[in-house]
């Protein structure tokens, strides 16, 4: 079975982008443990105070990371682009958990996104609370490829 955990900066607050997200992972429990970890946002009014911002999210980031291990990979719309069936490869290619971290608004800090190798969800800059329903949904179809019922990915 695989193992996800998806650590992401800040809550989601609206509730469609919930509704879908619990949908898929209500749909993957057949197929995979997926966890959802967040860590507090930290708020920033001005320009000047984004930095500060994205630097001590980034340091809850890898406190989360510090009690857990797998496969780490920072979500970026710089990142490398895989379609869905290298993400499957991706998901499947060991029975080490995997770990995807998505940031919050301001983005992610750039000292995390060097200590880490990045994947994109898209070239577009999406909000961080629909990456996650599109990460949830990634997940849903990679870890359904190849199976016969349930079948998702054609």
């Amino acid at each position: 079975m695989f193992h996800v955990i998806v650590i992401a900066v800040g809550k989601i607050r609206n509730s469609y982008f919930t509704e879908a997200m619990d949908e898929y992972l209500k749909r993957m429990k057949p197929f995979a443990k997926v966890e959802i970890i967040e860590v507090p946002a930290i708020p920033f009014k001005t320009e000047g105070e984004i930095g500060r911002a994205k630097e001590k999210e980034g340091e809850a980031l890898r406190e989360a990371l510090s009690k857990r291990t797998g496969r780490i990979f920072i979500l970026d719309e710089g990142g490398r682009e895989v379609d869905s069936s290298g993400f499957h490869k991706l998901v499947s290619e060991s029975n080490e958990p995997l770990l995807l971290i998505i940031g919050g608004t301001a983005g992610l800090s750039d000292s995390l996104k060097k200590e880490y190798s990045t994947l994109s969800l898209s070239r577009l800059t999406l909000p961080h609370e629909l990456a996650r329903v599109v990460l949830v949904e990634q997940l849903y179809r990679a870890v359904t490829m190849g199976q016969k019922r349930n079948k998702y990915h054609y």
